[in-house]
């Protein structure tokens, strides 16, 4: 049986050999592609077993092509990049990887927040530009009586919470999935999302983009929310409209901005509004990355993908009841 990685070109530098040693190993054949859109995919593709996918947006007009294909595995948490009814439809098992990375995107969204709670960019460039004024800037206020709100409580949100709660922030969090039990445990108070947005000093999300959820951070939230609130977003960035975002910026209402996602990547407008604010912290979606954190998302893609062919039913398959699994 054969294993395509679609776009091996999408990591630079790196070899796949920890994924090609646990695929042979197992007996199956392990293929490198570089394909870029789905007409690549449907042309040197159709004969896969497995696929394996970092950035490939496949829809049904791939998908249906994949006669032999019984599992696709996407590189991370979300899989937006597969069209999960038409895999269903096909019989195909869709898995994710959700195990990996949560601490590396817990750090990076506490460190967004606090670099952004003491304006560390607005200070850095007043340095730069020779100014040595400590007055400038912002009021900055201590954690106790501050509260950050947590949209969504998966398992991202709750290293978060551990961390904001160690440093004396009082955390609130939104999620309408997850037991009254599991936020007692955690010290956290249960809140709606229209509470959530005029309590929080700082609102991070870590939600899936959804219909649901997509554009939700918009003028109609913002204005929902405390003068002064910071925005931290380390989930996906479609959540947020980047428009009604700026606005809120330029006018004082959102205090600052910390995006590790955007609605489109790379970002390669230079004229981009966000760069213009000395309140705005942008990185290049890399919240996830640790060497530990790749090595075990790289282990568990190829995992994943050896034990459906194997006949095994993995508990990350994302469409195992509408498979009847």
């Amino acid at each position: 049986m054969k294993v395509i990685l679609l776009d091996s070109q999408v990591i630079s530098g790196y070899d796949y050999s920890i994924e090609q040693k646990i695929i042979e190993d197992a007996g199956f054949t392990f293929v490198k592609e570089t394909c870029t859109n789905e007409d690549d995919v449907i042309a040197r593709c159709s004969d896969a077993d497995a696929i394996l996918n970092i950035t490939i947006r496949m829809s049904e007009k791939s998908i249906s092509q994949l006669k032999n294909c019984k599992v696709m595995v996407r590189y991370g948490i979300g899989y937006n990049e597969f069209d999960v009814d038409a895999a269903t439809k096909m019989g195909i098992k869709i898995c994710n990887v959700t195990t990996y990375c949560i601490p590396e995107v817990a750090l990076h969204a506490t460190s967004l927040a606090l670099a952004l709670v003491r304006q560390l960019k607005h200070y850095d460039q007043c340095v730069a530009n020779g100014v040595w004024n400590g007055n400038l800037g912002r009021k900055m206020r201590r954690p106790a009586g501050q509260t950050i709100g947590l949209c969504g409580f998966g398992n991202i949100a709750k290293a978060i919470a551990g961390n904001m709660q160690g440093i004396g922030y009082h955390v609130i969090a939104y999620d309408p999935y997850v037991t009254d039990r599991v936020f007692t445990e955690h010290n956290v108070k249960k809140v709606t999302l229209d509470e959530l947005f005029a309590q929080a000093d700082i609102i991070s999300l870590h939600l899936p983009e959804t219909d649901e959820t997509r554009g939700m951070i918009n003028k109609d939230s913002i204005a929902k929310m405390k003068d002064g609130a910071i925005i931290i977003n380390a989930a996906r960035g479609p959540l947020v409209n980047e428009a009604d975002l700026v606005d809120a910026l330029k006018s004082g209402k959102v205090g600052g901005a910390g995006l590790d996602v955007l609605t489109e990547e790379p970002m390669k407008d230079k004229s981009n509004p966000l760069l213009a604010f000395e309140n705005v912290i942008l990185t290049p979606h890399i919240a996830y990355n640790s060497v530990e954190a790749n090595n075990e998302l790289f282990q568990q893609v190829a995992g994943t993908a050896v034990d459906i062919l194997n006949g095994g039913n993995p508990p990350n398959i994302v469409n195992a009841k509408a498979l009847n699994l």
